[in-house]
């Protein structure tokens, strides 16, 4: 299945200030709330620090993957942020660049794996990792939009 098949958004946030994961969880969840892509706030948190407990989501490279597939999201969202400064994710990993993946429960085929693949693969490249650490906002949008959404397919 290809991505552009289903409507999956992106958000960028860029020089966000935080000083721990539970802060940008919080504010991430909080700006979806606002939008309207989740219905309610503290529920989705919840659920992603479930799937958080269960299995850290440092990647390297100092960046955070955490995701949830809730029934607290209307619809499928991936959320960039950069951070300000680098922050403790977990143990002793630092984090500066975390992308949320926020997928309603009733997506089918799997949606938010897929998603979740489709980036890890992207951010083992470098070249990709430095455009995501040095474009302005819509720059970032725009090459998310290209990589993910409108990808011709795996």
């Amino acid at each position: 299945m290809k991505m552009n098949e289903v409507p999956v958004s992106i958000e960028v946030q860029l020089q966000v200030h935080a000083t721990t994961k539970e802060e940008v969880i919080n504010k991430i969840a909080d700006n979806l709330r606002e939008k309207g892509y989740v219905t309610n706030q503290k529920q989705f948190v919840q659920a992603v620090f479930a799937r958080e407990t269960e299995l850290p989501t440092f990647i390297g490279h100092e960046i955070g993957l955490p995701h949830a597939q809730s029934e607290f999201v209307k619809s499928a969202v991936v959320v960039i942020v950069r951070l300000q400064e680098p922050i403790i994710w977990n143990e002793d990993n630092k984090v500066k660049l975390v992308f949320l993946i926020a997928v309603p429960k009733i997506a089918k085929n799997n949606l938010h794996l897929k998603i979740l693949a489709k980036l890890a693969r992207m951010l083992m490249h470098e070249d990709f990792r430095e455009k995501l650490a040095t474009l302005n906002e819509a720059g970032v949008k725009d090459l998310m939009y290209k990589q993910i959404v409108e990808e011709k397919g795996d």
